[in-house]
């Protein structure tokens, strides 16, 4: 019998981790499309792409979804749990079945955290340009400043900064003149660079030459 429970026990460890493991297999290639798409400028384009969309819009759909995730995997710990065996079976490993909840909350919650601090950075750099009468002057400040950390940056503003472009507004036309123009200098710049090194490389590639 206690190996029947162990079996039991190991079963139900293992739903958890596949769903989870769907979970977020999902939602990085959710990520990956829309960042793909509001880099381009473009509304989410898939609805992969939407839905992770809707998840950053606010901190209530983080939670929503977390709560959501929450319910599909008790359900199916649940029904497969009384399928195997039967509704004692189940009470038996309550702690297992509340160990691996508290932990998919714990990373549903993380989550939801970090959707707050995107949305908490977009609406503080919303704010600075509504109050300015020069919105592109202040936009291509924080843009500067961001570049001045790396090329990458507080990836968490670059996020907020390419969401604020996608409002159809003067706030979110002054932030996307300022990201397209400095992508279009991004540019110049990279090609200016390939252009030199390529001159470079003919050159020593010429070799010595000999003079009659």
């Amino acid at each position: 019998m206690q190996t029947f429970y162990n079996y039991i026990s190991f079963v139900i460890i293992l739903q958890a981790l596949f769903i989870q493991s769907v979970w977020l297999y999902v939602g990085r290639q959710a990520r990956n499309r829309y960042l793909g798409d509001i880099m381009h400028f473009r509304s989410p384009s898939s609805h992969l792409s939407r839905y992770y969309g809707w998840r950053v819009q606010r901190f209530g759909n983080a939670l929503v979804e977390g709560v959501g995730l929450q319910v599909v995997l008790i359900a199916s710990i649940v029904g497969m749990s009384i399928s195997l065996s039967n509704y004692q079976t189940l009470l038996d490993q309550i702690i297992v079945v509340l160990f691996v909840a508290i932990l998919t909350f714990m990373s549903s919650a993380q989550l939801a955290w970090r959707v707050r601090a995107i949305n908490t950075t977009e609406e503080n750099i919303a704010t600075s340009l509504k109050v300015s009468e020069d919105k592109i002057g202040v936009a291509r400040r924080i843009v500067e400043d961001l570049y001045q950390h790396g090329e990458m940056g507080d990836g968490q503003m670059w996020f907020a900064l390419f969401r604020i472009a996608q409002r159809p507004d003067p706030i979110g036309w002054a932030v996307r003149d300022v990201l397209m123009d400095k992508g279009n200098d991004e540019e110049r710049r990279m090609l200016r660079e390939f252009t030199r090194l390529q001159a470079g490389k003919t050159t020593s590639d010429d070799g010595p030459g000999i003079e009659s």
